[in-house]
């Protein structure tokens, strides 16, 4: 009777130590792909809160703003942001949106900045191609086996497309374009 107790407990502890061997995290690697579209959405969900921050008294107040990352088969790297303007406000407020707020909701993500003059509303050199390169090389792309070659192709081929919804449908806009231009169309 103990030699069937002590075979069992053997065999238990043996074919344990197997199946722990099988599974090891070092076996398993994260793709690049995988790995940068992890770090962009970790981003964005991290930073999405600056786009409420003073809505409403400098620039548009947002009810819901969701987003969508995702890698095409030719590698382009394609952010999708659908941003809602507050209902109760922009039903009685005559606002509509424009261009200028596809790009601050776009700056205030990636840079914390609006880009554009508090008062006159005009585009101003705070928020330009190099200072979202380097924003996102920091903060995203800050992976050690890239080079610069390398992090400035990725930047190339990612694209971001911002939709804005008013209350009144027919008011709705969208704007698109390459991550870094300082001004989407």
């Amino acid at each position: 009777m103990n030699f069937k107790k002590f075979s069992l407990i053997l065999f238990l502890i043996f074919s344990t130590n197997v199946e722990a061997s099988k599974f090891s995290l070092d076996q398993n690697f994260i793709s690049l792909k995988d790995f940068i579209l992890l770090k962009y959405e970790m981003f964005i969900q991290q930073n999405l809160g600056n786009i409420f921050k003073g809505g409403g008294v400098t620039s548009v107040k947002y009810q819901k703003i969701s987003y969508d990352v995702k890698i095409d088969k030719d590698d382009n790297i394609l952010i999708n942001i659908d941003a809602e303007m507050d209902k109760n406000r922009y039903t009685a407020k005559k606002y509509y949106p424009k261009t200028k707020d596809c790009n601050q909701i776009r700056n205030k993500i990636f840079t914390n900045k609006y880009g554009y003059s508090l008062f006159s509303q005009k585009l101003n050199n705070l928020v330009n191609e190099k200072s979202l390169s380097e924003s996102i090389n920091e903060k995203i792309l800050n992976i050690s086996s890239l080079d610069d070659t390398f992090r400035s192709r990725i930047l190339d081929k990612t694209k971001i497309k911002i939709k804005i919804f008013h209350p009144n449908f027919e008011k709705n806009i969208s704007c698109s374009g390459k991550i870094t231009n300082p001004e989407l169309s």
